[in-house]
């Protein structure tokens, strides 16, 4: 496999570089005397096998950044999309397309901070958020009970402060489980990435809409406006997780009432859909973590269920015209060549 800066790689079982620029394997040029630039970046440019396929590089990368990201929450740092970007440079450098990885990323980024910032700057539009409407929805569809209220009131003491963490921690990772199943698609399949990235970024921009034209409150809102009674802030209430947040996030205006459609439950369902191609069977955990993410945010109060539905239905109906409408017409979203060699017993099904 050729790599990004047109510089010949060594062969797996090949002859040595340093031989073929000296010309001989036995003079002064073997020990490396001779070698010229070429041969000293060939011979730190190279990787070990491993680096160069898709199946180890996906279990490290995975690795790392469950790590780091999770030391990053214990410690009370909010884990945003530019921090997610230097955290996943190492594994772009171990995969040795660096330059692949700042094409593919960056202008993602960049235009998902930007929508970050526009999703603020929506807030102060002068329209008055729905509070009652959402509230009396979820009433009606779960027979006069407040689901957010029944979760809440069903625990109570030290109980009611170890699941408001856990809970404050599976919300925080609001960006990370997202971006790591970007990560993991552009490891091993990097037209599906392009697909997941595309698809994610139109979603957001139908959220903008909705949190423009129709801005709604979360139940914590509406229970401070009385509209709710019995349901706590439990993220400030229970001291949770404490969030120091990026310099970026400093100069964003937060929307405390962009709570339909709920992108805490777009996100992971997104991922899901995207995730099964590649790993069937594996994509089931992101099922099971995006069912912990629903019950999480509506006990937070955080989100309504109606919230969750709409969030599900905007991701189901991203991921549908992506594949089904857009990807017929766009060429590198089928053709994209991957990023790494597949392992042994996933040639054949790279780029499927």
């Amino acid at each position: 496999m050729s790599s990004e800066s047109g510089a010949t790689q060594p062969a797996v079982g090949g002859s040595d570089p340093a031989r073929a620029s000296t010309g001989t394997g036995d003079g002064p040029g073997a020990g490396g005397v001779r070698a010229g630039p070429g041969t000293i970046l060939s011979r730190v440019s190279r990787r070990p096998a491993w680096a160069r396929r898709s199946g180890p590089m996906v279990v490290i990368g995975l690795a790392y950044v469950v790590v780091v990201a999770g030391i990053m929450i214990w410690r009370g740092i909010s884990v945003s999309p530019d921090y997610l970007l230097l955290i996943f440079i190492p594994v772009a450098l171990l995969s040795g397309r660096f330059f692949r990885f700042i094409g593919d990323w960056v202008p993602f980024i960049a235009i998902f901070l930007g929508w970050e910032a526009m999703r603020g700057i929506v807030h102060n539009d002068g329209i008055a958020p729905q509070v009652a409407s959402l509230a009396n929805l979820e009433k009606w569809l779960f027979f006069g009970h407040d689901p957010t209220e029944v979760l809440q009131h069903a625990v109570g003491g030290t109980t009611l402060h170890v699941l408001a963490v856990a809970a404050t921690a599976v919300y925080f990772c609001h960006f990370v489980v997202p971006l790591l199943v970007g990560l993991v698609l552009w490891l091993k399949d990097r037209a599906q990435y392009l697909r997941f990235v595309t698809a994610l970024l139109g979603m957001c921009m139908v959220g903008f809409i909705f949190f423009m034209l129709v801005p709604t409150a979360p139940p914590w809102y509406a229970a401070q406006h009385h509209v709710l009674n019995g349901v706590t802030d439990l993220i400030s209430s229970q001291h949770t997780l404490p969030s120091a947040i990026s310099p970026y996030y400093q100069l964003v205006n937060p929307n405390p009432t962009a709570a339909f459609p709920s992108l805490h439950a777009a996100f992971p369902t997104l991922a899901w859909l995207a995730l099964r191609r590649p790993y069937p069977r594996g994509s089931w955990i992101l099922f099971v973590w995006s069912l912990l993410v629903f019950v999480s945010v509506v006990f937070l109060g955080e989100h309504y269920v109606v919230d969750v539905i709409g969030g599900v239905i905007l991701a189901a109906g991203a991921w549908w015209v992506m594949m089904r409408l857009v990807v017929p017409r766009v060429a590198v979203l089928r053709t994209a060549r991957p990023i790494l060699e597949a392992t042994p017993a996933a040639v054949g099904t790279v780029g499927a």
